[in-house]
């Protein structure tokens, strides 16, 4: 069976000073391995494919059989690494806390411990009173998952 840390090495190293980086990368049993990229100005499926290509050429599938797939994460994804927290910074995002309460708000920094939103307490003042952001820093330790909010 193919291991899931070689696999993150080739990748990471295929991926280094291409502008695109590593998400996440999972090898089940049946040797189906789906490795998920991102960049900062989005992933392209020309982005994609190269980076398959480039893959599974290191790869030698004489000696085990294997099925790959490149993508990027995709839009309702949860965040896994920081640079995913960095992309979206000045853009909505929902916070799940592990308490289970949902914050909403606009990502406006990013540190190693956590995160700050700029949130609209728009659901507490009357529509004819001023509105105020309010700055809220949130710790890593303290979430569950963070996703870009989609507003349709």
């Amino acid at each position: 069976m193919l291991q899931e840390k070689e696999i993150r090495r080739l990748a990471e190293s295929i991926l280094k000073d291409s502008g695109l980086f590593l998400v996440d990368v999972n090898v089940r049993k049946d040797n189906y391995i789906r490795v998920l990229i991102e960049s900062i100005d989005g992933v392209s499926i020309e982005d994609c494919a190269r980076i398959n290509r480039l893959l599974e050429a290191r790869l030698n599938r004489d000696k085990e059989d294997f099925e790959l797939e490149v993508s990027s994460p995709g839009l309702n994804a949860p965040f896994k690494v920081f640079k995913q927290y960095l992309k979206n910074i000045n853009k909505e995002v929902d916070v799940i806390m592990k308490d289970g309460m949902k914050i909403s708000g606009k990502l406006i920094q990013v540190d190693n411990n956590g995160l700050i939103l700029d949130i609209d307490d728009q659901s507490k003042k009357p529509v004819n009173e001023d509105r105020i952001n309010v700055s809220k820093y949130l710790l890593f330790s303290d979430i569950k998952s963070t996703k870009e909010k989609i507003n349709i």
